[in-house]
Order: C-alpha cells, then sequence, then structure tokens
C-alpha cells in the first residue's frame, strides 16, 4: 500500500544554500509580486496528447497496478519519492525558470522511472543516478525553442524526451554544483552542457509513455475523484498553473495544516510541482500533497509529517482554484516486444509494433477500445482507427506534426464512442512518426474481449 512516511532528505550541493539562508534569517524565497517560476500555462504544447482514462480501465493488462491502495483510502502518500530539489537561488526560487523541468522531469520522471507497469518498486528514486537531470533537461528545452536561461519552458517536451532517449541523471549533471548563488552564476553553468545527445546511459532512465488533464480550473466535481484514484494507483500527478499569494515565503499560513490561499493568486504567474499524495483529513475538507522545487528549508516542520520540509498539503478547493492542467506518466515495460504484431508500410525502417491487450471500457456513456501497445522503439502516434463488423469504423485522429502528438513505447492508446464496443474481432489502422522522422502505418487484425 501507498502510505509509507518517510524522511527528506537532498543532495549536499542542493542543500547548502538552503541552509545557509535560513542560518542567516532570509525568509523570502520569491518576489511576492511575480510568481513567475517559467511555467507556460498557454498548454499549448498538450494539444494532441489523450487524456487519461481512470485506473479501471487498464485492469487486467499489463499496466494494471497490483499493489494498488483501497478506493476507500482517506489517505495515501506515495513512497519512493525522489530527493525535494532546490531550484534557483536565494531570494530567488524562481529564477532560473527551470520549474517545469524540475516537476516533470526530475520529479515524475525520477518516480515514474523507478516504477514496474504493475506498480512494484524497481529502484531507489531518492538516488541521484537514478533521477533526470532538471538542468540538463532545461537546457536541452531550450535548444529546442531558442530560449536562453533563465527563462520558462513548457511542459509535455520534458514527458516526450523521457520516453523517446530518457534523460542523463543528476549524479552527471547536478543543478548547482558550483553552489552558485546568483541567477547568472546557475544559469553559465547550464548554459555550458552539452546537450547535443542524451548519452548511452540515458536510457536508464526512459518511461514508457504519458496522458494529460486539461481544464482543470475550477473542475473539482470532475476531477477530484479521478486524481485520487490514480494516486491510489501509485501515480504521482505533474500539473502547473497559477502561484498564490502567501505561498513564496519559507512558512505559508495553513489551514488544519494545508494551504488554502486565503490571499487568491498573482495573475499571469505559473510554477510547475508535483502531486504525490492525499489526506481528506487535511485543510477545510481534504488536501493533496504537493512535491515543491523550493529546497527542504520551505514549509519548515515536523520531519514525521510528509507535507513539510519541501512539501506542502494544498487544500482541494485552492488547488483546483488555481491550476491548468496536469500530466500522468506510465512505467516502460523492460523486456522485448511481443504480442499481436502489426503489419507496417513503413518500409526497412519501420519500427515493430505490437498489441499487447485490447479491452472493452465503460465510464457512464462514454465507451472506448483500449489497446496497450509495446513499440520496439519510441513512435509518435497520429492517428488511431477500429473497424468493426460491416466495416465500421471509430477512429480518433491527432495532430500529425511530431512535436505535438504523443509519443510512447509501452502504453495505451484508445478509441471513444456512443455505443459499446462487442467483444470480438476487429481491424486496427495505427498512423505514426519514428523518431527518425519515418510516417509508418499499422495495419492488422485485433482480438478485443
Amino acid at each position: 500500500m501507498y502510505r509509507k512516511i518517510f524522511i527528506l532528505g537532498t543532495g549536499a550541493a542542493l542543500a547548502s544554500w538552503s541552509a545557509r539562508s535560513l542560518a542567516a534569517g532570509v525568509t523570502k524565497y520569491a518576489d511576492q509580486n511575480n510568481g513567475q517560476f517559467g511555467a507556460d500555462l498557454s498548454g499549448a504544447d498538450l494539444t494532441g496528447v489523450r487524456s487519461a482514462l481512470l485506473p479501471s480501465a487498464l485492469v487486467g493488462t499489463l499496466m494494471s497496478v497490483q499493489n494498488a491502495a483501497s478506493s476507500s483510502s482517506s489517505r495515501v502518500v506515495l513512497d519512493n519519492l525522489p530527493t525535494v530539489s532546490t531550484q534557483g537561488v536565494p531570494g530567488k526560487v524562481g529564477a532560473p525558470g527551470s520549474c517545469e523541468a524540475q516537476s516533470f522531469g526530475y520529479c515524475l520522471g525520477a518516480y515514474t522511472a523507478a516504477r514496474n507497469p504493475n506498480g512494484s518498486r524497481k529502484w531507489s528514486a531518492d538516488d541521484p543516478a537514478n533521477q533526470p537531470s532538471a538542468a540538463w533537461l532545461y537546457q536541452w528545452a531550450h535548444q529546442q525553442t531558442g530560449k536562453t536561461c533563465p527563462s520558462g519552458s513548457a511542459a509535455i517536451q520534458y514527458a516526450k524526451k523521457l520516453v523517446s532517449t530518457g534523460s542523463p541523471s543528476v549524479a552527471d549533471y547536478p543543478y548547482n554544483p558550483h553552489d552558485a548563488t546568483t541567477v547568472p552564476g546557475v544559469c553559465s553553468y547550464i548554459e555550458s552542457l552539452n546537450v547535443t545527445a542524451a548519452g548511452s546511459d540515458a536510457s536508464h532512465l526512459l518511461v514508457g509513455s504519458y496522458k494529460v488533464f486539461k481544464k482543470l480550473r475550477n473542475a473539482e466535481k470532475t476531477h477530484l475523484d479521478a486524481f485520487k484514484a490514480l494516486i491510489q494507483n501509485g501515480q504521482a500527478i505533474g500539473f502547473s498553473g497559477l502561484v498564490a499569494k502567501e505561498y513564496t515565503i519559507e512558512s505559508p499560513p495553513l489551514v488544519n495544516g494545508a494551504f488554502t490561499a486565503p490571499q487568491g493568486f498573482i495573475s499571469g504567474s505559473g510554477h510547475g510541482q508535483v502531486i504525490v499524495g492525499y489526506d481528506d483529513s487535511k485543510g477545510p475538507r481534504g488536501a493533496f500533497l504537493v512535491q515543491n522545487s523550493f529546497g527542504p528549508g520551505w514549509n519548515p516542520g515536523p520531519s514525521d509529517d510528509p507535507g513539510h520540509n519541501g512539501r506542502i498539503w494544498w487544500g482541494y478547493g485552492a488547488w483546483f482554484k488555481s491550476q491548468n492542467y496536469a500530466i500522468v506518466m506510465y512505467p516502460n515495460l523492460d523486456e522485448a516486444p511481443i504480442g499481436t504484431k502489426l503489419p507496417s508500410t513503413g518500409g526497412s525502417g519501420a519500427v515493430d509494433m505490437f498489441v499487447r491487450s485490447a479491452k472493452r471500457y465503460s465510464e457512464g456513456k462514454n465507451h472506448y477500445a483500449v489497446l496497450v501497445l509495446h513499440a520496439a522503439d519510441a513512435i509518435t502516434l497520429s492517428k488511431v482507427e477500429i473497424a468493426g463488423k460491416k466495416g465500421k469504423i471509430a477512429r480518433e485522429t491527432l495532430p500529425t506534426a511530431q512535436a505535438v502528438a504523443e509519443t510512447m513505447r509501452f502504453g495505451y492508446t484508445y478509441v471513444q464512442r456512443a455505443t459499446e464496443f462487442l467483444p470480438g474481432q476487429y481491424e486496427a489502422t495505427i498512423s505514426a512518426t519514428t523518431q527518425g522522422g519515418q510516417s509508418v502505418t499499422y495495419h492488422g487484425p485485433i482480438e478485443i474481449t
């Protein structure tokens, strides 16, 4: 069960400035009126990425979690989390604006890579050798977009990179190894990193796939139960949204142990973080456990409460008033792909792709055919079609632009329609692009159970 309480910590290089700042009486973590910590809240790069289904959609497949917490659990705290990271420098924790690299790349990436698809532990996520380097990923993202440090970045590019090639580790590229205390000092180091190739050891930190949640603001009734179900199944949830006033001080105000954003939010702000648990007894009526990138000196408190020392309990109501979108990642399957191989029309450069399972799934009035796919290398999906008896076709189309479509090695896709899928044989057609830019079409019979 995901209920383990653990002691927080951080690498020596990351902890040192925080400790010195607190010893000197520095309590200002960032400009209260700014709140620009690097997140692109437009959600433009989420275009074409499928919305996540509930964990129940994957029951009976290789992606079904075997050690899930009970659906009636009032509290779940994920274990084997990566070390709390420290973004920025004293007094300017939001600069460089690497929060997306810290949250989606480092934190969510390390947690996901440390799991097997069935939810069991693969290795320790608090080992720097098992953590994607936020510094390297941040510089890589800027190289792709033409931005420079200390500006911010988008979110999906980090998920896609971890699926495509993985990432060098924190052991190889720590965030601030020279203990710089100025933004130019940190940026000078980050911009010196060679990101032309990920390196042979990057594949150690591959993840299998990812899905998203969009339009979260003021949508608690729609998404709260789904988020809790994901957490019960061991899913951490990366997210981006507005920065709350009083959030950037050393000790944010808490109500029954949870932050409720009593002063509201900073207009035009943005920050990426990760949900790593929930507790229905915290705050006015429950709270998410959020891992931040302000370092272990932020929100100090008892070591036996996971909601302190770099993490915080954040009330459900306040969270859903302020956040734009969220991302979940799924672990890679570390074995040669097998199953129902779909013939391809892409020539010698085509990547082999297999259907590991195909099942029917219904959620209210929505009916799905869910395909668990396993490819020999990362591919970017652009169209999924399923034709049943009498040639009737259900299709879902994604944008063909590789930069915004969904990339996966091992994961699920689906088609949705208003009528229930019946068990039996269907014809599946999947259009995709390889990492080398080659268009491939997969087509063949599948058995939907």
